[in-house]
């Protein structure tokens, strides 16, 4: 597990995981994409990450910023990916942590962290990306792992295991997911939910 994404298990051997928030992201990040006024979560500028996450040799440089998106370039300084950033909806918002990876998927996977929302209620979801042939980050996996609501703070977790993983909702629902390399993500195959 690492300690910045307490949500994600069995991550194998992690190539990398956050370097440190970079407030200049915002700033680097504007000839790619024009970010939005008045978003709280860009005040916090955006996270940095060197991995191996590509067929490119070496190692890739990953800027992730809330409202921006996430953006995979090479040493070149060229996109080789990127991925939507989130909608702006309170103070809340943020991005908690990005780490790179191996699943055991046959490809490196990228995984981020983010909270979306206010003080009385907020989501942090967990999501999974994949560099493409086709120049996108390509979600392979979202999902829900912590919910605050009610001054109730209720968590999930996702576990990953050879071929696939097994999500656990904040609200207890449990679910198994196998990795389809024809689609290229993660998809759900049995899910059990909790009695009322």
């Amino acid at each position: 597990m690492l300690a910045a994404l307490p949500w994600l298990q069995g991550f194998f051997t992690p190539e990398a995981a956050t370097e440190h928030e970079v407030p200049a992201v915002i700033g680097e990040l504007a000839e790619w994409r024009a970010a939005p006024e008045n978003c709280v979560a860009d005040q916090y500028g955006g996270l940095v990450l060197q991995a191996d996450v590509a067929p490119n040799a070496g190692r890739e440089r990953i800027v992730a910023s809330y409202s921006q998106g996430v953006f995979v370039f090479d040493r070149h300084r060229h996109v080789l990916a990127q991925a939507t950033g989130f909608v702006c909806q309170g103070s809340s918002d943020q991005l908690v942590a990005i780490a790179a990876g191996d699943a055991t998927v046959g490809t490196p996977l990228i995984a981020l962290a983010a909270t979306t929302g206010g003080r009385a209620e907020s989501t942090t979801y967990l999501t999974l990306y994949r560099v493409s042939g086709g120049g996108e980050l390509q979600p392979v996996f979202v999902g829900e792992v912590e919910r605050h609501a009610n001054q109730q703070t209720r968590t999930g977790v996702v576990t990953i295991v050879p071929g696939g993983l097994i999500f656990v909702d904040p609200a207890g629902t449990v679910s198994l997911w196998t990795y389809d390399a024809d689609l290229g993500r993660y998809v759900e195959q049995l899910t059990n939910r909790p009695y009322a």
